[in-house]
């Protein structure tokens, strides 16, 4: 699961100290997963209970899994209909236990691109509900960071740039076009593409202006860094066939007929964090908006000054 390291201006714990979240995070979802799975090969999943003592903040585990830990106070229910519902929620199949897990780190993920152990910023609730968030995060392996349209500072302007992957071997800024299934994506000229959709043919505003504006300012950050880490655009419609064109230096078109083989290229990266990769989220990371807010006392957790 990939790892959420900036979300739009919000404060994140990775702004804070890009060396040390990344290899947690990875550390610690290994270990729950172990755990989650042990109790699931026991056939003892079914019994919701208070988690055993980890690095896990316990509020993320209760909005996560609120039935995995905790039976909900529910008056009206007897004792056989509230133990059947918990059980018809509950994964029945090793995959669906992976989903079932995947689903219950969102919230958690959510919550270390909106907090620092001081600091906090009010996150958008329609956030929670982003499928387009959810698939980048959960179709990618756990060595790649994800900058979901962060709000980013170019040319002394601000501006909400395009999602941004960054693997151990390079970026990926990433223009999702959505359609119809099926349809068919022509890209006419830098300007204009063009898009069939049933008998309907419309004229659309080239991705490529977006890609061009969010390259630019990773460009900037390089050049102020001194840096030189691949960057690729990716024009990706993955329900749309896209006609045959010349693709621009460095972008590459994925419409539905090269969707499942570009995913298979990511899912297969078998890599560590790499020190490159690190240095290169550090310095775009410095040149994002946060707007946040000091956190009042009793809302800091003393577990999380512990993982510090």
């Amino acid at each position: 699961m990939a790892q959420l390291i900036k979300l739009q201006d919000y404060t994140s714990r990775y702004e804070s100290n890009i060396y040390q979240y990344p290899a947690q995070y990875i550390r610690l979802k290994k270990e729950n997963w172990n755990k989650m799975k042990h109790l699931y090969e026991q056939g003892m999943l079914q019994q919701p209970q208070e988690p055993v003592e980890s690095s896990w903040n316990h509020e993320e585990k209760k909005q996560g899994w609120k039935k995995f830990f905790q039976k909900e106070e529910k008056q009206s229910l007897t004792n056989e209909e509230m133990e059947k519902e918990v059980n018809d929620d509950l994964p029945q199949t090793m995959e669906e236990l992976k989903k079932y897990f995947l689903d219950g780190l969102f919230p958690f993920q959510l919550k270390w691109a909106s907090t620092t152990l001081r600091e906090k910023s009010f996150v958008d609730r329609s956030y929670k509900e982003d499928d387009r968030l959810k698939y980048f995060l959960q179709r990618f392996p756990d060595t790649y960071f994800l900058m979901y349209h962060p709000i980013v500072v170019l040319r002394q302007a601000e501006m909400e740039a395009l999602p941004i992957l960054i693997s151990p071997h390079g970026i990926e800024i990433i223009y999702y076009m959505e359609g119809q299934v099926n349809g068919i994506v022509e890209p006419n000229s830098e300007n204009s593409w063009f898009v069939e959709q049933g008998d309907v043919r419309s004229k659309v505003l080239s991705p490529l202006f977006a890609l061009q504006r969010t390259e630019s300012f990773v460009k900037s950050v390089w050049k102020a860094y001194d840096l030189n880490f691949p960057v690729q655009k990716v024009v990706l419609a993955p329900d749309l066939f896209v006609k045959e064109s010349q693709e621009p230096y460095s972008t590459r078109y994925i419409g539905r007929e090269r969707y499942e083989a570009w995913l298979h290229e990511k899912r297969k990266l078998v890599s560590p964090l790499k020190h490159d990769q690190l240095k290169a989220a550090d310095a775009l990371l410095k040149h994002c908006q946060t707007t946040s807010f000091k956190r009042p006392e009793w809302d800091e957790d003393p577990k999380e000054f512990m993982e510090e």
